[in-house]
């Protein structure tokens, strides 16, 4: 019988250190926070454009109606009460926008005409950054509220603002085109420019 002698042997072990375990961690810690930091600025970017598209479609609504000329009440003979239907912004309250009915014909949004408010309520999708009205030399005059009416059989919108001389008085009110900019200050925004012919353009042409 042979006998089997079995010699020790040493047998090395490899592994991570203490300092290559901590470095994983920091590389992992980093790329996670900076894919959390993308994937928040995308959706944030997506709300905003939701947002900027919903405002378009506020206005689009309100030229329907104005054109449609809504019924807003029935006398007992069954006579019909319309008005012009418009959407109203206001730098003052940046989260708000006012479909509403000029039921006194005096061009304005004036409280009691809303027929619906729409609340920007979540964060992320933005506010209304600023308003402007489009001169001849393509530059944007700041304006601190807006009132945009279509009235019947034109398509056209009509744009009304406090301390303009062509509002209220003539009723032709603004003659140009308008821009409402909604987003975040200094990063993403919107352009919702709605020109004098009824048509809307949503980009970022005024942002800047």
């Amino acid at each position: 019988m042979k006998k089997v002698f079995l010699k020790n042997k040493n047998i090395e072990r490899s592994g991570f250190t203490l300092v290559e375990l901590i470095v994983v961690v920091v590389i992992i810690a980093t790329v996670s926070a900076l894919s959390l930091f993308n994937s928040s600025k995308l959706n944030s970017s997506v709300l905003l454009s939701n947002t900027a598209y919903e405002v378009g479609l506020i206005v689009r609504d309100a030229q329907i109606s104005g054109l449609g000329a809504r019924v807003l009440s029935l006398d007992k003979d069954g006579v019909a009460t319309t008005s012009s239907q418009g959407v109203y912004f206001d730098i003052n309250t940046p989260e708000r926008i006012i479909y509403f009915a000029d039921k006194d014909n005096d061009n304005f949004y004036d409280i009691g005409e809303e027929s619906q408010t729409y609340q920007i309520e979540n964060k992320r999708a933005g506010k209304i950054l600023k308003m402007c009205k489009i001169l001849n030399n393509n530059t944007c005059e700041d304006i601190s509220n807006l009132a945009v009416i279509f009235k019947r059989p034109n398509p056209e919108a009509y744009f009304y603002m406090t301390g303009d001389a062509t509002n209220h008085t003539t009723g032709l009110g603004y003659q140009g085109s308008v821009v409402v900019n909604i987003g975040f200050t200094n990063t993403d925004c919107k352009s919702i420019i709605i020109y004098k012919t009824g048509a809307i353009q949503i980009d970022n042409s005024f942002c800047n």
